[in-house]
């Protein structure tokens, strides 16, 4: 499948898991968005948290987004710069057995359209930023750190007939390195091309598949980026990040 020969195979090999310390990976958008997802009553506090370290340490940023299925009122005070977006989207049937789950990943797919901002960065609620993120963006990239395991995995023990066609043939899902979605950076014309894909693959291959696995984001991130012909882009390791994940979280 991986074939070394095949021209696809090594125009996304060359274009993925790019050292951020490579110039030509370097644009001019810095972050200017910080956009924090945020799903259910339980983490409210989660993310009101993180959205108060970004207020503090996140200093040039305009703004710093909470993007929710509750009301902004739910959240109370907010940290400065801070807004609530709430988003209306639809549960899975009562016998699901990752409903939550399921609901959260539909809130976190959408999260970054509700940013106003040029660079936008999206991270999870139990991240805290510990200073500014400097990152520079550039059109066509996706800047995150890496992780290791083969998002094609996830289909392993799924009937044939249940796995969607784009996934066999495609290139990323099938590599061991792939992109961290807890912290994920790119321009406002990169996310409007990746978020209604995204949201499109992840509602198709979770509704095909069944629920002895919780739905992740990450197996339709993957083969998305193969499909717009993204560049993705590495941080660095996750120690060097300017995050800290809260103890718990």
């Amino acid at each position: 499948m991986l074939n070394f020969l095949n021209p696809r195979y090594r125009h996304i090999r060359a274009s993925h898991n790019l050292p951020y310390s490579h110039k030509e990976v370097q644009g001019t958008v810095p972050v200017t968005s910080v956009v924090i997802p945020c799903t259910g009553v339980d983490y409210i506090e989660e993310a009101l948290l993180s959205a108060d370290f970004a207020a503090r340490f996140a200093t040039e940023a305009e703004e710093i987004v909470i993007v929710s299925d509750q009301p902004a009122h739910a959240f109370g005070s907010l940290p400065v710069k801070t807004r609530v977006a709430t988003l209306d989207v639809p549960h899975r049937e009562e016998s699901y057995r990752y409903k939550q789950i399921y609901r959260s990943r539909l809130i976190k797919l959408q999260a970054p359209l509700q940013a106003k901002g040029d660079g936008i960065l999206m991270i999870d609620s139990d991240l805290n930023l510990l200073k500014m993120p400097e990152i520079m963006m550039k059109p066509g990239h996706l800047y995150s750190s890496f992780r290791q395991g083969k998002m094609i995995a996830k289909l392993a023990d799924a009937p044939e007939e249940a796995i969607p066609a784009y996934y066999p043939h495609s290139i990323r899902p099938w590599l061991v390195d792939h992109v961290n979605g807890a912290y994920l950076a790119a321009t406002r014309e990169v996310w409007q091309r990746i978020s209604p894909l995204w949201l499109t693959l992840f509602n198709d291959t979770w509704n095909l598949m069944n629920d002895s696995q919780p739905p992740t984001d990450q197996l339709p991130l993957a083969v998305l980026l193969d499909m717009l012909d993204i560049k993705t882009v590495n941080l660095g390791e996750w120690a060097n990040w300017p995050v800290s994940k809260k103890i718990g979280g």
